[in-house]
C-alpha cells in the first residue's frame, strides 16, 4: 500500500475487479473474513472503494436481486424485472463499498474507461451462449444478454451451493492433485483458458461491448485470467488486463507476472508491478 501511495499520489478511489470473496472455495463467512485485512487497509487510506463483482463472488449479485424482489413484493409489484446493470451500497466489516455488476464506467483523461471482471469473455460462457442461441433459433427469438445472465446465474449458484463446504473441496483437490490426469488437463485445454492473453480475448472484448450496446469505449480494463497484458487493434479500444494484485493460492507458479495493478490518472494509464520502480506499461490517454 505504501508503494501505491508513492506512485498514485493523489489517488482517491480504488476499483477492485472481483473474486476477492471466493465463495466457491470456502464458506461465505470465511471468504469475507479473509478479505477484511485488504479492505481495512484500503479504508485506512480513506479511499472510496468500488467493487466490480466477478464469478466466484456472483452470489452477492443474487442476494441483491433477491433483496430487490422482496422490496417489490412488499409494494405489490409482482412482475419480472431484468436489470442489465446493478449498483448498490454494501457494508462489510464497517466499510462502505460501492458494488457494481457487470461493469463500471468512468471518464478519465477525456476518455471513456470501462471496468469489468472479465468472466463473460470466454470459457463456459461461450459454450453456454451458443447453446442458448440454438434454443432461441428454434423458436425464432432474438438472443439477449439476459439469457446468458440467467443461465450463468444458475451455473454459479450450483457451484456455490455445492462447493462452499471447505472440507469437501479440500478432499476433492487432494484427489485431483494425486492424479496424473489433472496435470494433463492443466497443461492442456484448461491451462490455455486460464492464461489467455489479451490479444487472444480481443474479439470477445469487442463482442462484449457490441452485444451490450455500451457505445464507444476507449479503454477496456478487466482481470479474471490473472495474466497482466495489453493489446489494441486499429480503431478498437485499448484492452488492458490488470493481472492479479493479490496472490492466488496454488497459482503462484503459473502467473507469469504476479502482483500487478493499474494506476489511472490525468497523466494516463500505468500498469505496474509491486517492487518495480518502472511501470510495465505506460500510456498517455490524452
Amino acid at each position: 500500500m505504501k508503494e501505491i501511495s508513492v506512485y498514485g499520489g493523489g489517488c482517491d478511489q480504488v476499483i477492485l475487479l472481483g473474486d476477492i470473496f471466493d465463495f466457491w472455495r470456502v464458506r461465505p463467512e470465511n471468504a469475507l473474513r479473509e478479505s477484511v485485512p485488504l479492505l481495512k487497509r484500503l479504508g485506512e487510506e480513506d479511499l472510496k472503494i468500488h467493487y466490480v463483482v466477478g464469478n466466484h463472488d456472483h452470489h452477492l449479485v443474487v442476494q441483491k436481486q433477491e433483496s430487490d424482489f422482496m422490496e417489490r413484493t412488499a409494494r405489490g409489484d409482482l412482475f419480472p424485472v431484468y436489470s442489465p446493470s446493478l449498483r448498490w451500497r454494501q457494508t462489510i466489516n464497517g466499510l462502505n463499498i460501492d458494488m457494481l455488476y457487470p461493469t463500471y464506467r468512468i471518464r478519465c483523461c477525456h476518455r471513456t474507461v470501462l471496468f469489468t471482471h472479465g468472466h463473460h469473455l470466454a470459457g463456459i460462457h461461450i459454450f453456454t451462449m451458443q447453446m442458448v442461441e440454438r434454443i432461441r433459433r428454434l423458436y425464432g427469438e432474438e438472443l439477449l444478454p439476459a439469457d446468458l445472465e440467467m443461465m450463468m446465474a444458475y451455473a454459479y449458484e450450483s457451484i456455490y451451493r455445492s462447493s462452499y463446504i471447505g472440507e469437501m473441496v479440500s478432499f476433492e483437490e487432494r484427489v485431483w492433485k494425486a492424479s496424473s490426469l489433472l496435470q494433463r488437463i492443466t497443461t492442456g485445454v484448461f491451462h490455455d483458458h486460464h492464461i489467455a492473453s489479451v490479444e487472444a480475448q480481443y474479439e470477445a472484448i469487442e463482442r462484449f461491448i457490441r452485444d451490450r450496446n455500451l457505445g464507444e469505449i476507449d479503454c477496456f480494463i478487466y482481470g479474471d485470467t490473472h495474466r497482466a497484458g495489453i493489446f489494441q487493434r486499429m480503431g478498437g479500444p485499448l484492452a488492458v488486463n490488470a493481472g492479479s494484485f493479490t496472490r492466488v493460492p496454488g497459482k503462484g507458479s503459473r502467473i507469469k507476472t504476479p502482483d500487478t495493478y493499474i494506476i489511472l490518472d490525468d497523466d494516463g494509464l500505468a500498469l505496474r508491478q509491486l517492487g518495480k520502480a518502472e511501470p510495465l506499461f505506460l500510456c498517455e490517454l490524452l
